[in-house]
């Protein structure tokens, strides 16, 4: 494995790096939380790069770029905050689950829009009773001659509610099989009869939004079905490993801009006569939390370097998103406590950073899920 970046990926960071200083550094991400304000105009200068086609072939209009690539830009996307990073994660995955599953008249009616950033994706999966349990879901959606009747209720639904989206629905099109057998993937327009969608107010992550969908009976045409009838299972975990090293990187990202604040402030901030980073408790936790975030960047990496040979990374992957995720959290509490009365203060981007985190671990596949992953992979099956 090579550690290093190409030329291309470097000036791929540097862009990134650059794009995020000019236009959503963090305090400019914080005052969008607090606001619950989508950053359109932060949207479309990612789709002006050719963010959203990156990964797409070169010969159906993408830029060719892979898992390292893509593990680079959300590194340092999540230096603005993680839901920035989320801005583009968020519709990217759903995106290329589309374009792996659909076939060609699909590609064109719902991928171009999306390459081009005047559409983007959402992804709905959790319901009240299913959560890291995603298999158990019970929306219902059965097929009537031409179209789907869906009913039923999402929740956690990240985005669901911006203008432009197109939310992909897993769905239960047979009931009478078992839980992982009988889903499918179903493309919902929230503007269609029977779709209301409700905010939900949460801690933090909310320039984004998180939402509740409920369906009663929906109509969907049989058309916007995406990959094999009952085989939804299949499409929704072929591209988990990719999502998870995606976050990894925006995890690792902010990880790192979280703990550059506190040791900026640490050299600043006199006590005692001399600077509170001098004193070895603080300058020890700080090093000690340098490396979580080194080891966390290469996890994604590693994992990120597997996925682009095209080798399995489930192990990997997990093992990335809990280094990540926790690291994160670590960073924001240590934030806090180096900061102290500054950091509770709200004003202060230390704050924002610690309501951020807390969801790091929950989002995406709970640390117990990751670890779970992981003991399959050495031979420890849990119960």
């Amino acid at each position: 494995m090579d550690f290093g970046l190409t030329p291309e990926q470097e000036l791929l960071r540097q862009t990134a790096r650059d794009f995020v200083d000019r236009t959503c550094p963090p305090a400019q991400a914080k005052k969008l939380d607090e606001a619950g304000e989508f950053p359109a105009e932060l949207f479309k200068g990612m789709a002006e790069l050719g963010w959203f086609g990156l990964p797409f072939p070169e010969e159906d209009g993408g830029g060719g770029g892979g898992p390292v690539e893509l593990a680079v830009l959300a590194d340092e996307l999540g230096r603005a905050s993680l839901d920035i990073a989320m801005c583009y994660i968020g519709s990217l995955i759903p995106a290329l689950t589309v374009y792996k599953w659909a076939d060609a008249g699909q590609r064109a009616r719902f991928l171009g829009s999306s390459m081009d950033g005047t559409s983007r994706f959402a992804v709905a999966i959790s319901e009240p009773e299913s959560g890291s349990d995603a298999a158990a879901l019970r929306t219902v959606a059965t097929l009537d001659g031409d179209h789907f009747t869906v009913n039923g209720q999402k929740m956690w639904c990240t985005g669901a509610g911006l203008p432009g989206t197109t939310i992909a629905t897993y769905v239960r099109t047979s009931p009478s099989q078992p839980k992982h057998a009988g889903l499918s993937l179903l493309l919902i327009d929230p503007a269609s009869p029977g779709v209301e969608i409700r905010r939900t107010p949460t801690l933090a992550r909310q320039i984004l939004g998180t939402n509740e969908i409920f369906l009663t009976d929906v109509a969907v045409p049989a058309g916007n079905l995406i990959g094999p009838l009952n085989k939804g299972w299949q499409v929704l975990l072929s591209n988990l490993e990719l999502e998870r090293v995606l976050m990894s990187g925006a995890y690792a990202g902010v990880a790192q801009a979280t703990l550059d604040a506190a040791l900026d402030y640490s050299k600043q901030r006199h006590q005692f006569g001399r600077a509170i980073g001098t004193f070895q408790s603080l300058a020890h936790a700080m090093a000690q939390l340098q490396t979580d975030i080194d080891a966390a960047r290469l996890l994604t990496h590693r994992a990120a370097w597997l996925l682009a040979r095209g080798e399995p990374c489930a192990r990997e992957g997990a093992m990335a998103k809990l280094q990540g995720s926790e690291t994160y959290i670590a960073a924001a509490r240590l934030g806090m406590q180096v900061m102290a009365g500054h950091g509770f203060a709200t004003e202060s981007i230390m704050s924002f950073r610690w309501r951020e985190s807390i969801v790091a671990t929950i989002s995406g596949g709970t640390s117990q899920i990751q670890l779970n992953t992981i003991a399959r992979s050495m031979g420890l099956r849990s119960y």
